[in-house]
């Protein structure tokens, strides 16, 4: 009976401590114990895997070197990313930050812009970014869609060299994205219609970050 006890009581202590993982679809289930452990999405360990492939190939960057993590791109069409490429780009700044490296943001604007709908500090207006910026390496990368998911390929360049000093590779699974895989098609608007489309207009007010 004591055998028992000791079982049920570890099964109830490994359960408190237990803090799911979670896909973004389905409603969050975790006790409020598991939020206060900061419940983690299933695309962050793909990123954070993508993240140590990086380091353990990284041949030059150092604590100190300035990188910048750019969106990753349509590899058919490298002028154009999604949801999915900053999503990454984003993610990769956190593991590279928390790892000890010199991330900069080049997409902040030097100021805070305060509105009615809210104080802003970053910006993908052109206009509102410095073209110059304190960068040695660039974190790029660029993704192909397949049937079940997405093919991730992530390299580090010396931004004035051109060499490519660190590089990863990884399939991201279509139920590890929490979205579905049809929203990563861009849409445009036809009179009141939405059509799923490969044609978007470019825009071409662009800023050239130099480092």
């Amino acid at each position: 009976m004591k055998k028992w006890a000791i079982v049920l009581m570890a099964m109830l202590v490994t359960s408190c401590a237990y803090s799911p993982i979670y896909n973004g679809k389905e409603p969050y289930t975790g006790s409020r114990h598991s939020l206060d452990e900061m419940p983690r999405h299933t695309m962050d360990f793909f990123i954070e895997g993508m993240a140590n492939k990086l380091i353990e190939s990284n041949q030059y960057l150092t604590a100190r070197t300035p990188l910048a993590v750019t969106s990753f791109v349509d590899l058919q069409d490298m002028d154009e990313t999604n949801w999915l490429g900053n999503t990454v780009s984003e993610g990769l700044m956190y593991q590279m930050q928390q790892r000890g490296y010199t991330v900069v943001d080049y997409k902040v604007t030097g100021g805070i812009k305060v509105t009615p709908d809210g104080d802003f500090a970053l910006s993908r207006d052109w206009q509102q970014l410095s073209s110059e910026q304190p960068v040695d390496y660039v974190l790029a990368g660029t993704m192909l869609r397949q049937s079940a998911g997405v093919l991730v390929n992530a390299r580090i360049i010396g931004i004035r060299s051109r060499v490519v000093i660190a590089s990863a590779q990884g399939f991201l699974p279509a139920d590890r994205i929490g979205r579905d895989l049809d929203s990563l098609n861009r849409m445009r608007m036809d009179n009141g219609w939405i059509i799923r489309d490969e044609t978007l207009s470019h825009d071409r007010n662009t800023v050239v970050i130099k480092p």
